[in-house]
């Protein structure tokens, strides 16, 4: 996670995915299950159990008697390349199904029927299927941050999905958690931008435009020139639009809003609520955990 001013390093874990970027945490179950160390560690004397029988064939025994059997011949050799070459088509075709079905996230998700996108003063976004959504699922996140990219890039579909079958009303909180240049300037002129678009379903577009846009971290960027032609390509082609835009209406409401978030408890981005409740990074940054999250406290 991005972390606010004062508080931890810039940003938390790192995302989880098919898999985990750096080095694997230590195990929630603690330590690894086995045998406890032994010193001068051997099987018992004779091979007793739970070890069993020494392993070769037994003494005095002639080369190629049980348990090794007698010599591969080429019959033999054959058949092992086979078997090596159907298991190397396997590895494959598993490779490109996973590649494939990762490429498909990220891809811009479409509403379905039922379900309605509305902006609030205060910069929130609210989608929900009217008569639905008990469960309420609030979404902290910051254009600037890297890991909110990969959340959206994981859970976009299934948040849309949520609100779709009507378990789930998905409240969006833009905010800006970062305190230094130049990367306080560029979430906050994104965050305003988005501000400025008043269609909840053209303000869903424009957030796939700013998370597909994203700075490098460290890199100024989010001029308010491309911030303008994002809205374009995502149907806000207003001038009023491109006025607000310019003139960064809302950057002020935006630092409130994003120090109440941070006075009310926030320390990060991506932070998700169900029902109030934060949830962890293995249930936040997997479509599965989400999804599983939302059912459960339904």
């Amino acid at each position: 996670m991005s972390q606010p001013p004062g508080g931890p390093p810039p940003e938390g874990p790192e995302p989880r995915d098919a898999v985990p970027y750096g080095a694997p945490p230590a195990s929630p179950y603690g330590p690894s299950h086995g045998p406890p160390p032994q010193a001068g560690w051997g099987p018992p004397p004779g091979g007793a159990p739970p070890y069993g029988p020494p392993f070769g064939p037994p003494p005095g025994a002639p080369y190629g008697a049980p348990p090794y059997g007698p010599p591969r011949g080429r019959r033999g050799l054959v058949v092992g390349l086979v078997a090596g070459l159907v298991v190397v088509l396997v590895c494959v075709a598993v490779t490109v199904f996973l590649l494939r079905r990762d490429a498909r996230h990220g891809e811009p998700v479409a509403l379905a029927p039922g379900v309605t996108v509305t902006t609030a003063g205060d910069g929130t976004v609210t989608m929900v299927k009217k008569g639905a959504g008990r469960t309420v699922v609030d979404v902290y996140e910051d254009f600037q941050c890297p890991i909110c990219k990969e959340f959206h890039r994981v859970n976009d579909a299934t948040l849309k999905n949520l609100a779709a079958e009507g378990r789930a009303k998905v409240v969006y909180h833009p905010v800006v958690i970062f305190s230094g240049e130049p990367l306080a300037g560029n979430s906050t002129r994104a965050a305003a931008a988005a501000h400025c678009v008043t269609d909840g379903a053209r303000w869903l577009a424009y957030q796939d435009q700013l998370f597909a846009h994203q700075p490098e971290e460290g890199s100024p960027g989010f001029s308010l020139a491309d911030l303008v032609s994002y809205g374009t390509a995502a149907g806000e082609t207003g001038s009023d639009f491109a006025s607000c835009v310019r003139s960064q209406r809302y950057a002020a409401e935006v630092g409130r809003t994003s120090q109440a978030a941070i006075s009310g408890g926030l320390t990060g981005t991506p932070t998700v609520k169900v029902n109030g409740r934060a949830l962890p990074t293995n249930e936040t940054m997997t479509a599965e955990g989400l999804r599983g999250a939302v059912v459960a406290a339904g």
